[in-house]
């Protein structure tokens, strides 16, 4: 079979073919909108489409047309100097993407193509646009330039203006099978033993990106000590509590605590449903404080909040729903 851009990609089978098609009868759209959760391959899937638009040797398959990955357009989107590719994130330090960002973005996309005959702009985190730079992108969107092509990425669609997903065709990604997990981390990560990548794939709720970052021996052992944590809140002094977040809001452990929290409670929850009335935590329980602290976490990753606060106010919130009165 010959080699493709999208040979290596695992998994979303029905939306790479549904992509290729588009290719090979001409139709991309204007705008696109890759969604669904962290970590599956939104970003992988979405520079393989590109490549494949610029491609300048497509090849054609069953699904339809993709990229050869081996023409100078193909590498240089691979380097990230194709000059009719323009791409879009977050700055450095920074909470959101601004509304000068979008208009430099806009600005660019209104220029003739140097070496292709379309311009490709890829968006990535698009939910992290402020209201102003929505805005601006949406104007974009109304009326878009006739020879671009916008591709925006979110885990979080909902974040997103209702009419910006109204100017987009969206293409929903979904976790992947525990088969293809364990296929890519034998590609990725082949020092994993049978039973650690058991566990990985069980903890990360088929998304790879999380499965590579649980996947390291350090982050193996940092996420059962922060376990080993959660899990002494129980039986702990509000003092015992009190140090345990300050140990925990270091900034590089505090970078890890929501994915760590968020496997966590997937166990709870899975552990509860299987066990039923014997345990004094229900399912919906465990789901409502997930929503709630997992959510608390990562904003506060985000704006900047008091780590140590908001850690003390997590580990409080838990203690109190295992029966713990401070």
């Amino acid at each position: 079979m010959t080699q493709t851009v999208f040979s290596c990609i695992l998994g979303h089978a029905a939306l790479v073919a549904r992509l290729q098609s588009a290719l090979h009868h001409g139709s991309p759209g204007h705008a696109r909108l890759f969604h669904g959760p962290e970590g599956v391959g939104k970003q992988t899937v979405a520079l393989a489409w590109i490549q494949s638009l610029f491609c300048l040797q497509p090849v054609t398959n069953d699904q339809g047309l993709a990229g050869c990955g081996t023409c100078s357009s193909c590498i240089k989107c691979t380097t990230g100097n194709h000059p009719d590719l323009q791409r879009l994130e977050l700055l450095e330090k920074k909470s959101r993407i601004s509304v000068d960002q979008v208009r430099e973005l806009t600005r660019a996309m209104s220029f003739t193509p140097l070496e292709s005959d379309r311009k490709v702009a890829l968006i990535d985190d698009a939910a992290l646009m402020n209201e102003s730079a929505a805005n601006a992108l949406l104007k974009t969107l109304e009326e878009p330039p006739a020879h671009s092509v916008l591709i925006l990425i979110t885990s979080r669609p909902g974040a997103l203006l209702p009419t910006i997903r109204s100017r987009c065709q969206q293409e929903r990604f979904h976790p992947l099978a525990p088969a293809e997990m364990a296929a890519l981390l034998q590609r990725l990560a082949p020092g994993l033993s049978p039973a650690e990548q058991s566990e990985t794939i069980r903890l990360a709720g088929g998304s790879i990106g999380a499965a590579l970052r649980l996947a390291d021996p350090g982050v193996l052992e940092q996420r059962h000590r922060f376990f080993r944590t959660l899990e002494s809140l129980s039986v702990g002094s509000l003092n015992d509590l009190i140090a345990a977040a300050q140990e925990w809001s270091e900034s590089e452990r505090f970078a890890q605590v929501p994915e760590y929290l968020e496997t966590w409670f997937a166990e709870r929850i899975r552990a509860s449903v299987q066990q039923g009335a014997s345990l004094d935590i229900g399912p919906e329980q465990w789901l409502e404080g997930a929503n709630q602290l997992v959510r608390l976490a990562r904003e506060a990753r985000i704006f900047n909040l008091n780590a140590r606060l908001t850690l003390e106010a997590i580990f409080i919130r838990l203690a109190r729903m295992r029966g713990v009165a401070f």
